[in-house]
């Protein structure tokens, strides 16, 4: 009898410190997103500003960096930068990001999808436009959380308005 009440005792504290682990996870989950977040807005607010060095200040700086974008493809940080410093930023706004998800992978990646509205029309009068749809992951450094590979592509979307 005894046995069984400690046994029952034991059970009871270590599910109490899986529910204490579970609801500590969840708040650190929750503040690497956040911090994601911010340096996502960031990077949105500098590319669709045009500030070059905030916009190129978010990468991993590192030869693994991988950049994928429409029909283009860049490795390495450094020759991202040249492509960018060469290049004139798309005009935006940083309200223009919708469907914008933070998923944590653990304490040191994490990962970003969104869609915004891309330059032109799909076809116009059958109510369609083109999105890009992207995907960007983050890794935390010691500069802070930067995004060490992106992905993005435009796609038609039909309009659901009538």
């Amino acid at each position: 009898m005894k046995r069984a009440l400690l046994l029952l005792i034991v059970a009871l504290v270590a599910a109490g410190n899986l529910t204490i682990v579970r609801a500590q996870s969840a708040r650190k989950s929750a503040d690497i997103e956040r911090e994601v977040r911010e340096v996502f807005d960031k990077w949105s607010t500098a590319l669709t500003r045009g500030d070059k060095k905030t916009y190129l200040d978010t990468f991993w700086n590192s030869p693994r960096l991988v950049i994928r974008v429409a029909s283009g493809e860049w490795r390495g940080a450094e020759a991202y930068r040249k492509r960018i410093e060469a290049a004139q930023l798309p005009p935006g706004s940083p309200s223009d990001y919708r469907k914008v998800e933070v998923v944590a992978l653990g304490t040191e990646a994490a990962v970003v999808t969104y869609e915004r509205p891309a330059p032109g029309q799909a076809n116009p009068t059958a109510g369609e436009s083109l999105i890009f749809r992207g995907t960007a992951v983050f890794t935390r450094t010691a500069d802070g959380w930067k995004i060490a590979a992106w992905h993005a592509h435009s796609v038609s979307e039909k309009s659901t308005q009538h």
